[in-house]
């Protein structure tokens, strides 16, 4: 009975200094007291989660969007003209080029006009179909 007891107590000591050593190091650990401020924007940060507020600085709209593409698509090869529509993150763009070209230089000019707009636009799904006129 008596060794009984002594075991029980040594289990309870190496508990307890289990338990303290435990509690010290968790209470000496460095808490992290810095605090970041808000941008400088006048609408306490907001323009830092919504990227879609017109003050944000990727902010653009559909106006400036399909005037980027314009200008991409003028700088194919062989493009006579161009219809573009967007809808929602698809930009859909028809592409004219002369029906003088073959069905190759056709593939070609269809393949470097996805390529550059997927560059200039990686924000939209870009589908590109070409029509002879």
């Amino acid at each position: 009975m008596a060794l009984r007891q002594l075991v029980r107590g040594r289990i309870v000591a190496s508990m307890l200094i289990a338990f303290m050593i435990m509690v010290s190091s968790t209470a000496c650990q460095k808490q992290n007291t810095q605090v970041k401020s808000y941008s400088q924007d006048g609408l306490l940060g907001i323009t830092d989660v919504n990227p879609n507020m017109p003050t944000s600085p990727t902010h653009h709209t559909y106006l400036a969007d399909t005037r980027l593409i314009k200008e991409t698509i003028n700088q194919v090869p062989h493009v006579t003209g161009s219809t573009i529509s967007v809808n929602g993150d698809v930009a859909n763009v028809k592409v004219d080029v002369p029906t003088s070209l073959s069905d190759q230089e056709v593939a070609a000019v269809e393949k470097e006009a996805r390529e550059k707009l997927a560059h200039a636009m990686p924000r939209y799904t870009v589908k590109v179909s070409v029509s002879r006129k």
